[in-house]
């Protein structure tokens, strides 16, 4: 009967709706999904570096209008080969940048295509190569930012009023609302996304017209270059622009890293909250996975993936602040390796923003259990404390003392008479001459008050 039953997955027959297609794709890794070459995915790159230069030889007359339309009508017909997936790299022509150059030859000879090199190395070819890739990342991630903040605002707007105990040493420490919670995650994000800008800022410059870090007595027009590019900085220095590869790619993963940790602090949160013994949410089937031998199990592989995609980015930003530290002036070919490095960070890490928005807008919240934990144990004492010190004018230290005593004779839950006796019992000489009302005690005691009381917006 079960002969020509399909399995795709060793679980989730259970689930009400199957996971999202990224989320698992995200959860695998590269179980059974290839990594394409690094030159291969700097294809684009190294066309709109070359139409640039090939630009900017014609402005400056080292080619002519004959030569830069021969030149421009190759490109964009090999751009529309690699776009119809027609066009694959040689490996015996060792990198991007040789195998396109043999392209241009093949198709115009050399007399012709040999020109497009003028001025111009593989050193400051590859570093521009590079660069545009991590722009075009940067921008994906900016992007996704924006739409995690976006997620977070509209899912606190919802919550305002929704009690949840706040944490310190995984341990209730006091009261706050949903919502302030979720801010404080948009808020790193915020943080987050300045960073992603401030490296546009700091490392958008084009290597292209320093050479192999020297310059060219060719007349290059670095400014002209940046424009055919959309860059709006130029290399003061030629040995700087290529000395300095490396930077843009170790400044990328230390964001990514900074964005990670981010996450996967918040990946860490859901996974404890949606526990049994927590179920304050619940994570939707979307973004979960199964067991291949537990029928009942729904796991948050989402989020415990986050985690290691975060530890991971740090392996690589500390290989490329390693990479980087002794390089002798001018290029030198173990930078090269800074590429893997950076692509490697930027695919562990491309879908994460996009994953916890999906997380954070499918997930259910259990407001009842939440709330019932904002009225359980101590968990107002720190209120109760202020309200003393704040009341009676006491020192804040002579408050916490008469909390703690009421803490120690209390029976897992405050009452007002223990606090009253405690008051009028201490400290031992004299007594103090004050008494919390009940009022007092049902404005310190409540959760929703204190919430919001201690929330400074």
């Amino acid at each position: 009967m079960m002969k020509n039953k399909k399995i795709d997955k060793l679980w989730g027959t259970a689930f009400k709706k199957q996971p999202k297609e990224e989320a698992v794709l995200f959860a695998a890794g590269r179980d059974v999904v290839s990594v394409a070459p690094a030159d291969e995915v700097l294809i684009p790159f190294e066309i709109k570096a070359s139409i640039a230069y090939a630009q900017a030889l014609y402005e400056q007359k080292i080619i002519n209008k004959t030569a830069l339309n021969k030149l421009l009508k190759a490109l964009k017909e090999l751009e529309a080969l690699y776009q119809q997936g027609k066009f694959k790299l040689d490996p015996q022509k060792e990198d991007v940048h040789t195998n396109i150059e043999a392209f241009l030859i093949k198709k115009l000879g050399i007399d012709l295509a040999g020109k497009i090199h003028s001025g111009r190395s593989r050193s400051d070819q590859a570093m521009v190569d590079i660069l545009l890739y991590i722009k075009s990342m940067n921008d994906i991630f900016k992007t996704e930012i924006k739409k995690l903040i976006k997620v977070l605002g509209q899912t606190a707007k919802k919550y305002q009023k929704t009690l949840i105990p706040g944490y310190t040493h995984y341990q209730p420490a006091t009261v706050t609302t949903l919502a302030n919670m979720l801010d404080a995650y948009k808020q790193a994000f915020k943080k987050d996304l300045k960073k992603f800008k401030a490296w546009n800022q700091l490392e958008e410059i084009s290597s292209l017209g320093a050479g192999a870090a020297y310059g060219s007595i060719f007349p290059i027009n670095k400014k002209k270059i940046n424009q055919h590019l959309g860059l709006k900085q130029v290399f003061q220095n030629e040995i700087q622009a290529i000395s300095s590869k490396g930077e843009a790619e170790t400044l990328m993963v230390f964001n990514l890293c900074l964005l990670m940790n981010h996450l996967s602090s918040l990946a860490q949160t859901l996974i404890v909250f949606s526990t049994q013994e927590f179920g304050f949410i619940t994570i939707s089937d979307e973004y979960s996975t199964g067991s291949s031998i537990m029928p009942q199990k729904k796991n948050p592989d989402s989020l415990e993936v986050m985690k290691a995609k975060a530890s991971i980015c740090q392996g690589y930003l500390m290989s490329l602040l390693s990479l980087t530290k002794a390089g002798f002036v001018g290029y030198n070919r173990d930078l090269q390796w800074s590429k893997y490095l950076v692509m490697d960070a930027i695919n562990e890490s491309l879908l994460a923003p996009k994953i916890m928005a999906g997380v954070i807008k499918t997930m259910k919240v259990n407001q009842k259990t939440m709330a019932q934990k904002c009225s359980q144990g101590f968990i107002l004492a720190q209120a109760v404390m202020e309200g003393l010190a704040m009341e009676f004018n006491l020192p804040m230290r002579l408050a916490k003392m008469i909390v703690e005593e009421t803490v120690k004779q209390s029976q897992g839950k405050f009452e007002l008479k223990i606090l009253n006796q405690v008051i009028k019992k201490y400290p031992p000489a004299g007594g103090l001459k004050i008494k919390v009302s009940a009022k007092q005690w049902a404005q310190w005691t409540d959760p929703l008050a204190v919430a919001q009381a201690q929330m400074k917006k």
